[in-house]
């Protein structure tokens, strides 16, 4: 054998082979780990944030505020902002109820004749117009027995001093205001309301009426069936009856009367009359309609009939109001009925 080392397959020596071996196996095990660091998943990302949530911990109960209404009700009232100044105090408003009246203005209450009669006794006003042209039997009425409310012609011959002698004798005053019929032929008297006024003209003739003499509670329309259907027109009285304090009573000389809805509109106090006594001018006939307004008070608790200064109204109404307290009725000032027709009004809105 030869003395020189001896040769390996393709010319290396055995240590050469040794060493290229242990290279090619630290390569392998470097080759692993890098492959294996890249087959990793990626760690997961820290929560976002300062706290850290603990799954573990049970979960917090959440209470929820109460849900709002969707519409307001009665009782609710959104929250008001603070006033940005001291504001004066105001009077507190008292809620309508059974034990209450609805307040009226100052000036008819002033002039309103007393009424204590017990709600449960059907009241029956009437009420007599024209007063004053016929002074003869205009005093005839005022000497009946009362309360009766007056109804007096706001052109009629002193009209102050009958006035006065009328609420001496313990009857409630209205002033009676010619205003526009449709027929033509029918003459409602001087400085009648007219719709060919406009709202100076019926503010003008509305205070030539009125303010010569004082005491009454408030009008009702002499004639009137034209100029009470248009509303315009009647807008601009029920505008000043507002502010003169005064109520509106309806005498209904037509069916097309807008006189109750503007009214209404305008605040003021309303009242319609029930009954004529006296269409037909006879003593039976009156005799007639005033059972009707009898019946119709005890039905409904209260009635309102118009009458004029007639003989024939002077003698049926001499014989008859001697008897109604006979028969259960009482006899009442238009206020009366008033009253107890908002009142009546008002609770029936607050039960609904």
């Amino acid at each position: 054998m030869n003395s020189r080392k001896k040769k390996v397959a393709f010319g290396l020596s055995a240590p050469s082979l040794i060493a290229g071996c242990a290279v090619l196996v630290l390569l392998g095990i470097a080759g692993g780990i890098g492959i294996d660091l890249m087959m990793q998943p990626d760690p997961p990302a820290p929560p976002r944030g300062p706290a850290t949530v603990n799954r573990a911990a049970p979960r917090p109960v959440i209470h929820l505020p109460a849900e709002e209404p969707s519409a307001p009700s009665l009782f609710y009232q959104a929250p008001q902002p603070a006033p940005t100044a001291p504001r004066a105090a105001e009077p507190a408003v008292e809620p309508v109820t059974k034990e209450t009246t609805p307040k009226t203005p100052a000036l008819m209450l002033e002039n309103a004749v007393p009424s204590d009669v017990p709600s449960a006794r059907p009241a029956l006003a009437i009420v007599i117009d024209d007063m004053g042209l016929d002074r003869a039997h205009s005093l005839q009425m005022i000497a009946l027995q009362g309360p009766l409310t007056v109804s007096l012609m706001t052109y009629a011959p002193d009209i102050a001093g009958l006035a006065k002698q009328a609420s001496a004798a313990g009857h409630e005053l209205m002033a009676h205001v010619p205003m526009e019929p449709r027929d033509r032929k029918e003459n409602p008297g001087p400085q009648a309301l007219t719709i060919a006024m406009d709202a100076d003209a019926i503010r003008k003739a509305l205070a030539s009426g009125l303010d010569g003499w004082t005491g009454y509670v408030g009008i009702n329309n002499h004639m009137g069936s034209r100029f009470t259907s248009d509303r315009m027109r009647m807008d601009i009285v029920m505008s000043e009856l507002k502010a003169r304090g005064l109520l509106w009573l309806d005498s209904k000389t037509t069916t097309d009367s807008v006189g109750t809805a503007a009214a209404r509109a305008a605040g003021v106090p309303e009242v319609e009359r029930d009954f004529f006594l006296d269409n037909t001018q006879t003593v039976a006939a009156i005799r007639s309609e005033m059972e009707r307004a009898i019946s119709t008070a005890k039905a409904k608790g209260s009635a309102i009939a118009i009458g004029h200064p007639h003989e024939a109204t002077v003698v049926a109404l001499k014989e008859m109001l001697s008897t109604l307290a006979a028969r259960g009725i009482a006899l009442v000032p238009v206020t009366e009925v008033l009253k107890r027709r908002q009142l009546k009004s008002a609770q029936a809105a607050q039960a609904q």
